[in-house]
C-alpha cells in the first residue's frame, strides 16, 4: 500500500520500478515510533497505531515535584535519584497540593513539566475538590454549563487507581494527534482517503478497512476520541459545528455518547494492553459519569489554564 503523510501502508508486491503512484518516499512514514503495525484485507497495507502512553514521570517532572513537595531540600538531585523508577514512591507525591497550586498559577511551569504530570495532578486536585463540591458539570444542547448534582459518584470514579491512570493515559495520547493519506488497492483499482485520528468517521472507516483482530485498537481510540470530544470541548457536540476534517462533524452529546459506549464495549471483548477487559467495561458503563468528570475538569481547570496562556478562549 501507498503512503503519504503519516501512514504506511504495502500493496499487493510490486515489480521492481513499477509505478505505485505518486510522489511515494523510499522509506516509510509510520504514524508513531515504536506503535503496532496492523495488516488488512484491503490488498496489503498495514498502518501503525500509538501504543498506550507510559505511565512515568520524566526527569524534569521529578526534579519539579522536589523542588515542590521538598523545598527546603539541600540535596534535590540525590531524592530525585531515589524516587527514579519507583512509582510506589513516586504516586504518594502527586496528591500534594502544592503541585496544583503551582501549575495552575506559574505559568513558567508549564513547560518544564510533561503532559502526564499535568493531567495526573489536576484529576488529583479535582478528586479532592469533589469531597467539598455537591456537583460535576455537564453541557447542555445549547452549550451551558449545568450542574449536577452526582459529586459523590464522579469522585468514586477517580478514587479507581486503573480508571483514574486511564482518564490520564487518554488525556495524554490527544497531545498530539496524526493525520495522513492511506492509498489500497481494491478490485484492480488503487483507492485512496485522508485519516485523521481526531475523527471519529475516519477511524469508523478504518474498522471496516482491517480484518477482525486488527481492529482492538481502533476500537479504543474511538471510544476515547468521542469521550475526548464530549468531555473536554462538548461545544463541538452541542454547537455541531460543520469542522468534519478536524472533529467528527455534527455529532450531538447524545451520539458522542452512544458511539462512545458502543467502542468501549467492543474494545472490551478484545482489550488493549495493559488495560483489562473491566477498565473498558467500566468506561462503557461510566461513560456519561467520566464525561461529566472530564467537563468539569475543562471548565474550572484546562480552560483557565487556556486563558491564562494565549489570553483567552478560541472562537
Amino acid at each position: 500500500m501507498c503512503v503519504r503523510g503519516r501512514w504506511v501502508g504495502g500493496a499487493d508486491r510490486a515489480k521492481p520500478g513499477a509505478s505505485l503512484g505518486p510522489a511515494l518516499p523510499r522509506r516509510p512514514l509510520y504514524w508513531q515510533p515504536g506503535a503496532l503495525q496492523l495488516r488488512g484485507k484491503a490488498g496489503r497495507y498495514a498502518t501503525r497505531l500509538p501504543r498506550p502512553v507510559v505511565m512515568r514521570l520524566s526527569e524534569s517532572d521529578l526534579r519539579f515535584v522536589v523542588e515542590t513537595v521538598a523545598p527546603e531540600r539541600r540535596d534535590p538531585e540525590r531524592v530525585v535519584a531515589l524516587l527514579r523508577d519507583k512509582e510506589d514512591l513516586q504516586a504518594p507525591l502527586l496528591e500534594d497540593p502544592r503541585l496544583a497550586e503551582r501549575l495552575l498559577n506559574e505559568r513558567e511551569v508549564l513547560v518544564r513539566v510533561s503532559p502526564y504530570l499535568l493531567f495526573a495532578v489536576l484529576l488529583r486536585r479535582l478528586r479532592r475538590d469533589l469531597e467539598s463540591r455537591a456537583f460535576v458539570l455537564e453541557a447542555d444542547a445549547q452549550g451551558r454549563r449545568l450542574p449536577v448534582f452526582a459529586a459523590r459518584e464522579a469522585a468514586s470514579l477517580l478514587d479507581a487507581p486503573e480508571l483514574r491512570e486511564y482518564l490520564v493515559e487518554m488525556l495524554c495520547s490527544f497531545v498530539r494527534t496524526h493525520s495522513g493519506t492511506l492509498y489500497w488497492r481494491e478490485r484492480g483499482l488503487w483507492r485512496k482517503r485522508r485519516f485523521s485520528d481526531l475523527n471519529l468517521d475516519d477511524l469508523i472507516a478504518l474498522c471496516q478497512l482491517v480484518e477482525a483482530p486488527l481492529r482492538p485498537p481502533l476500537y479504543k481510540r474511538a471510544a476515547d476520541l468521542a469521550l475526548f470530544l464530549a468531555g473536554v470541548y462538548p461545544d463541538y457536540g452541542t454547537l455541531r459545528r460543520p469542522v468534519r476534517r478536524l472533529t467528527s462533524g455534527g455529532r450531538t452529546l447524545p451520539e458522542y455518547e452512544q458511539e462512545g459506549r458502543r467502542f468501549y464495549a467492543l474494545a472490551a471483548r478484545e482489550p488493549a494492553r495493559p488495560w483489562p477487559a473491566s477498565v473498558f467495561e467500566a468506561m462503557a458503563e461510566r461513560f456519561t459519569l467520566a464525561r461529566e468528570v472530564l467537563n468539569t475538569l475543562s471548565e474550572h481547570y484546562l480552560k483557565p489554564l487556556r486563558e491564562q496562556c494565549f489570553g483567552g478562549s478560541p472562537n
